[in-house]
């Protein structure tokens, strides 16, 4: 059985490792240049510490990747305990791919017609699969950036909605050496420059910053139950049968509120390693497994429609202060209920 991997990224990678134990030796392409000095798009780097159950399974271990803690953590103003941590992604991604062996190219459809099964792992592109059902994507711009403080303050991890004024979030991530990731994802006719622009201008006199990098990117949120089909059969030139099959962020395995990927792709992952080759199976084992994205696929539909304007309802509520204890956040849950609606705030004001 010849197999190839489209996509060294996260799940790419990661699946190429997890095959390789199971006595499949997949070829891995990707020919991709993000045109950013990490060489990945826009992505905070923030990870759950359990991330690590993830990387003993190929043979790595967290703290060789391990950047900083971030807790506490800012939500709104709104202080928690979280176990989330920053992570040096391209050094991760690289341990991925020298586990593999990647091609420096990209899967031509001539190529391709070499493999019984091929993986389309090209996350936002879905370059290899159908269109998703319904495609939502949220659009990011992140800046890298040194910061120096004017005083004795600290500049700390932080995630803020009530800054946005439409569907979105403001993020802080600290990736050591006083540097930071700091970017915005939002829908709706916001400018994300001018928000981040605006977020310098009011931190000034606490802070000063100097850009290192800058990117734009777009994040796959319409959850995996909108993104089929997971895999199509096609018919090689020659007349046998070949099956390609999507992970990760081509079939909507980001969480819809966060844009947070990285651990759900590797389980993602781990479901098809675990399946393989059985594509049913694993449709439906991503499917269930990730479920609840779809809530909240319905939540962000709900937001961005006229009825929505007035705000979240209870119920989106309850599935962001869900999607907070998922992720470890330790929220008292009337205060939550409280500040969590407000990172879907939508306000008129879509000028900014």
């Amino acid at each position: 059985m010849n197999v190839a991997i489209a996509g060294a990224g996260i799940a790419g990678g990661y699946l190429a490792g997890l095959l390789e134990q199971r006595g499949i030796s997949p070829d891995v392409y990707d020919g991709r240049d993000h045109a950013t000095s990490c060489k990945c798009r826009s992505c905070g780097w923030g990870v759950p510490m359990d991330i690590n159950t993830y990387l003993t399974d190929v043979g790595l271990d967290l703290k060789d990747y391990l950047i900083e803690p971030m807790s506490p953590m800012n939500f709104d103003g709104l202080v928690a305990e979280t176990p989330l941590c920053t992570i040096h992604k391209p050094r991760l991604l690289r341990d991925f791919a020298g586990a593999a062996g990647v091609k420096r190219q990209n899967l031509d459809p001539e190529k391709a017609e070499d493999y019984d099964i091929v993986v389309d792992a090209t996350g936002i592109t879905r370059a290899l699969l159908p269109p998703c059902s319904s495609e939502l994507t949220l659009p990011t711009l992140q800046h890298r950036v040194a910061v120096e403080s004017n005083g004795n303050d600290r500049l700390g991890a932080g995630v803020y909605g009530n800054r946005i004024p439409g569907l979105g979030y403001l993020w802080i991530f600290p990736l050591g050496n006083s540097h930071y990731h700091i970017g915005i994802g939002g829908i709706g006719h916001i400018r994300h420059d001018s928000l981040l622009e605006r977020f310098y201008r009011d931190s000034s006199g606490m802070f000063s910053f100097t850009g290192q990098c800058s990117c734009h990117g777009s994040i796959r949120v319409a959850s995996p139950h909108y993104s089929t089909p997971f895999y199509v059969r096609r018919t090689r030139n020659d007349g046998t049968p070949q099956l390609v099959i999507g992970v990760g962020e081509s079939i909507g395995t980001v969480s819809p509120f966060t844009g947070e990927g990285i651990v759900h792709s590797l389980e993602c992952a781990r479901i098809l390693a675990d399946s393989w080759p059985n594509s049913e199976d694993y449709t439906k084992a991503v499917l269930a497994r990730f479920a609840w994205m779809k809530k909240e696929r319905e939540t962000l539909d709900y937001l961005l429609s006229p009825e929505g304007k007035s705000g979240p309802r209870m119920r989106d509520r309850w599935r962001f202060f869900r999607n907070a204890r998922r992720s470890g956040i330790k929220l008292p849950m009337l205060e939550a209920f409280r500040q969590m609606g407000t990172l879907s705030q939508w306000v008129e004001n879509p000028d900014l």
